[in-house]
């Protein structure tokens, strides 16, 4: 897909946006975790980070989380269900298009949009 660079303080890290597995909003902070099981923190607003992600991959799932689709493994009454083990909760507002946009990604549909 594509890179980008999460910037703190002096540190820039070149992530390829595939491997971003979620993003965690905390107080004017993001908290990136990548497949290889890193969490890099950076500060910003989850919007505009979510904005640099490619649509058709990545759902907001709850005001303070974005997902990568092809990291969810389960999605079940109490969130989202990682391939790392965490769970991740889903808003009652957000419960819908996620877990339509969860099986079209499954059964290949999310590019016919």
């Amino acid at each position: 897909m594509g890179f980008i660079t999460l910037k703190w303080r002096n540190n820039r890290i070149k992530v390829n946006t595939t491997d971003i597995v979620y993003a965690e909003s905390c107080n004017r902070h993001l908290i990136i975790c990548t497949c290889d099981g890193k969490k890099t923190e950076i500060v910003g607003k989850l919007g505009e980070f979510f904005k640099l992600l490619p649509a058709e991959l990545f759902i907001c799932c709850h005001k303070s989380f974005a997902v990568n689709l092809k990291y969810i493994a389960e999605f079940n009454e109490y969130g989202v269900v990682m391939t790392n083990g965490e769970t991740l909760p889903v808003s009652v507002r957000k419960k819908s298009e996620t877990l339509r946009s969860f099986d079209e990604f499954c059964t290949g549909r999310s590019n016919e949009k």
